[in-house]
Parts: C-alpha cells; structure tokens; sequence
C-alpha cells in the first residue's frame, strides 16, 4: 500500500495540478480524439483513452505504445447577489493535467497496459475581498478541492472478430482541500486510498458499425488530515484537530454507438449516467470530542446531488491517410439542486461544443482540441431553505493535446 500511494503521489506531483473543474466531480473525459468527437467514444473507443471510456476497445491495438496526454482548464465562475452588492468572479487561473499510459499487445486477442490519469476533479478559488459583505466585513479565504487521481491497471481480450470485453483496476488517491469562514478562518488537508474497476464491452457486427458500454464501479474513500480553525481558542479548544470525512465517487454507466458509413467519416453518440445520489450527504468527524460538538455539523456538506445523463455526439473525416478533422457537443445537466449550490462546488448546466484535428504515421498518432463549455446561469432565490442565494455562473475552455508512441 505505501508503494502504491508513493507511485500516486509522485505522479501527481510531477503531471498533475488538481484544482479541477467539472459538474459534479467528475471530468469530462480524457485524449484529444474522444475529446475532440465531444466525449461520444465508448463506442469506439480506439485509442489509450479506451482506459477511461471502455477497455474493450483496448483490443484494436496493434503496436506496442506510450500514451500521453496533456490539458488545461481554464475557467470562469461568476457569482453576483443584488442586494448585498456582491459581484464576483473566481481568480484567473490555469489548471493544468493529464495522462500517461503504456500498452502492449500479448498476442492478436490480447493486450494489456496501464494508465495514470485524472478522472475526477471540482472546486473554486475566490478572492475573500469580493465576499466580505458576508462575513461581518472580513476577507477570508474561499477556496475548495475535491479530486481524485487513478492509476489503472488494464487488460483487454477479443472473444471474436467481433466481440471484445475489458477491464482495469482502478486504484485512486483522493484529496480535498477546503478553506471558508467559520469561527474564523477554516481550513481542511485531507487525503485517501481507495480501490474500484471499469468493465467495458464492444461488439461490431460488422466494419460499419459498433456498440459498446461501459461501467464505472463506485468508489468510496475515507479521507483524513488536518483541520484549522483560528479562533477555536475562543473556546478553550485546540485550533487543531485531525478531520475524517467519507466520500463516494458513484456509479457511472455509458453505452455508446459508432457508424462509418465510409472509410473517411466516423459518426459516433453515447449516452452516459452518473448516480450522483450516491453522494447525498459529506459528514465530517474530528479526533477531538468538544470539535465534534461543536463544529461538526457546521462544516458538513449537505449535496442532495441529483442523477445526472449527459448526451454526446461527436464526429471524424478523414482527410487523408494522415489528416483527421473532429468535432463534438454534449450537454452536462449540473447535478446540484437550488438549495445546497454554492461557490465551493459549482454547479451549472453546461453545453459543450469541441473540435479537434489528428495527425497519423506508423510511429506516432498526434492529437489536438480544444473544448468550450457554455454554462447557464443558474438564480438561487433568498430564502432560509437555500445555502446560497444570488447568481452563479461558470464558463471553461479546455485545450489539449495526445501523444501516441507506436513501436
């Protein structure tokens, strides 16, 4: 166990910056060619992506070869309450990540791999400044990040010419980092282990057409480490104490198509479900018994996350044998309901459009999108049963790009 988390921690410090931002915790997807087809790629599945979207498609490798991929998020959340004078935007920052994988094929029926990668990601940086009406006039620090990264072990089998089946385990450190006002200035560094797989299925019934689906089993993690809160002497209490909180990341199950109708265009559609509800209720509990009287339930997160399905479609024409132009849009309906939105998980409805272009030898596969998601505004009206009254926004744009190593 120490050496599985030593590998994590260290991929994450060398690849990954994990301030993320997505609806709910999940991102939407890695590799620039699903991305760039609108994250529609579970049924097709043909690059080392197919970690992430089905690992049955795995199996349409035939070279030995190195995956990597690279992104940054670059978002804008907005949050603007009338009657207090409150205009807000999150800081202007760039939050790079990405993946790195190895494959190879055993035999012309088997290949095997693995891959490190972000999944899952959300949070927001405010400048305290812009909040203080708030809090009594006083800046505090606004800050959260929930996120996960994965490395996953994978193997692929093809039954038949026809039928392939996949599966990876996933093994994940999960991290969130909190910083709000409370009885002063609050602050949580908390960290985990847990474990969870991927099974994927493809079938082609023939060269024009395949199905595939795909699930992610949930993952629930304890995460432990230090809680602050400065003021707590107020009380005659430590301003320290050791916080657990439980998490699950939830089922995700997707089902997707792919038809070419030609050797130049690929038309793919997926369907993908979250059950976001999994994740209702965000407790907390402190080693110290006079913090768990009383902080406890103040520094909870209260979701009541809806189920979520997103819809994707996404499409390739093939230039030549070399050059590929892709283009894709899904919609992210936001799982928060109205009553527990907040700046520290923001939650809008998204409409993503994405386009992207491929370069293709024998050596290398060169990838390339960029992805734009539309947020909606969403109003929390005043009222006792809402955490967060006002307006809140976002917008993202995701360039990125894939390397592929064939040998």
């Amino acid at each position: 166990m120490k050496f599985i988390k030593t590998i994590l921690i260290g991929l994450l410090t060398l690849v990954f910056s994990l301030t993320l931002f997505s609806n709910g915790l999940n991102l939407n997807g890695i590799g620039s060619k699903s991305v760039g087809m609108g994250g529609a790629f579970i049924g097709l599945a043909d690059d080392f992506s197919a970690v992430y979207w089905n690992p049955a498609g795995l199996t349409q490798m035939k070279q030995t070869n190195v995956g990597i991929f690279g992104t940054d998020i670059i978002p804008k959340g907005t949050y603007t309450l009338s009657a207090y004078g409150i205009d807000a935007e999150t800081e202007s920052k760039m939050y790079p990540s990405g993946a790195l994988g190895f494959f190879k094929p055993i035999s012309d029926k088997l290949v095997v791999g693995f891959l490190a990668y972000v999944p899952s990601g959300s949070g927001a940086t405010w400048n305290g400044d812009d909040l203080k009406i708030l809090t009594a006039n006083v800046a505090f620090e606004w800050e959260s990040m929930v996120a996960m990264v994965t490395f996953s072990p994978a193997i692929a089998y093809k039954i038949s010419e026809s039928l392939s089946v996949g599966a990876t385990l996933n093994i994940s450190y999960g991290m969130l980092n909190i910083k709000q006002p409370a009885l002063g200035q609050y602050s949580e560094e908390l960290t985990g282990t847990t474990f969870g797989a991927t099974f994927g299925v493809m079938f082609k019934p023939s060269k024009k057409f395949s199905i595939g689906i795909s699930v992610k089993t949930p993952q629930k993690v304890s995460v432990e480490g230090k809680a602050e809160m400065g003021l707590a002497a107020i009380y005659g209490l430590p301003t320290t104490a050791t916080a657990t909180r439980e998490m699950t990341w939830p089922l995700w199950l997707g089902a997707g198509i792919a038809f070419k109708p030609n050797e130049k265009l690929t038309f793919t559609f997926d369907v993908q479900y979250t059950k976001w509800s999994e994740l209702a209720k965000v407790e907390v509990s402190y080693d110290n018994q006079f913090w768990n009287a009383y902080f406890a339930n103040g520094a909870e997160f209260d979701l009541k996350w809806d189920d979520t399905i997103q819809i994707r479609a996404g499409m390739e024409y093939k230039i030549n044998d070399k050059f590929a132009l892709r283009m894709g849009v899904y919609k992210d309906p936001a799982p928060s309901p109205l009553e527990t939105l907040n700046i520290l998980l923001p939650n809008v409805d998204f409409l993503s459009f994405a386009f992207g272009f491929g370069y293709t030898t024998d050596k290398i596969n060169l990838d390339f999108a960029v992805e734009y998601l539309k947020g909606s505004d969403r109003e929390v009206p005043l009222g006792d049963e809402y955490a967060m009254p006002g307006v809140h926004g976002m917008s993202i744009v995701v360039p990125n790009i894939s390397l592929t190593i064939k040998f």
